[in-house]
């Protein structure tokens, strides 16, 4: 009897294990945000995807409104919603490819996916085991409408 509940608990924790190792999980998720908060999401998916090497990091970016971060001259920030420009999802896929190269890292375990429309700009970040499904693309809009104008990446200083 002593010998039966050693042996159950290590053959649960290696279901457990084994059963977290082969399912994507979203690890993250955001629409519009600053500088300063992109740059610190990005280097916590760099380092989850290098203690994974043998998993795939799938982005997936979804055009939708913004929400622009207006200074006025006092240094108080206010929020307005505007619609994207049209190519938002290719300049934010160009802007991160820059980032990961700047931090030395590369896209090599990294996928990205132009996933389509949804009523505010987001990125889902799914860690993909090796062997385990992609993620699908769960887009809620159609089409949307755009605003004049030529989009841009997360930070214009370091990564356009």
């Amino acid at each position: 009897m002593r010998f039966f509940l050693p042996l159950n608990i290590v053959l649960f924790l290696a279901l457990m294990t084994f059963s977290q190792s082969t399912a994507p999980s979203v690890i993250d998720e955001f629409g519009s945000v600053n500088c300063e908060d992109y740059l610190a999401r990005m280097d916590s998916v760099i380092i989850q995807a290098a203690n994974n090497p043998n998993a795939k990091v799938f982005v997936l970016v979804y055009e939708g409104k913004i929400r622009r971060y207006i200074y006025d001259r006092q240094g108080r920030s206010r929020t307005e919603v505007v619609y994207s420009e049209f190519g938002l999802a290719k300049a934010k896929i160009r802007s991160m490819k820059k980032y990961l190269s700047v931090r030395g890292y590369g896209s090599r375990n990294f996928v990205f996916v132009r996933a389509g429309f949804r009523e505010d700009f987001t990125v889902e970040i799914w860690l993909v085991p090796d062997g385990a499904d992609k993620p699908v693309p769960r887009p809620t809009f159609t089409k949307i409408r755009y605003r004049k104008g030529k989009p841009s990446g997360f930070c214009l200083g370091c990564c356009g």
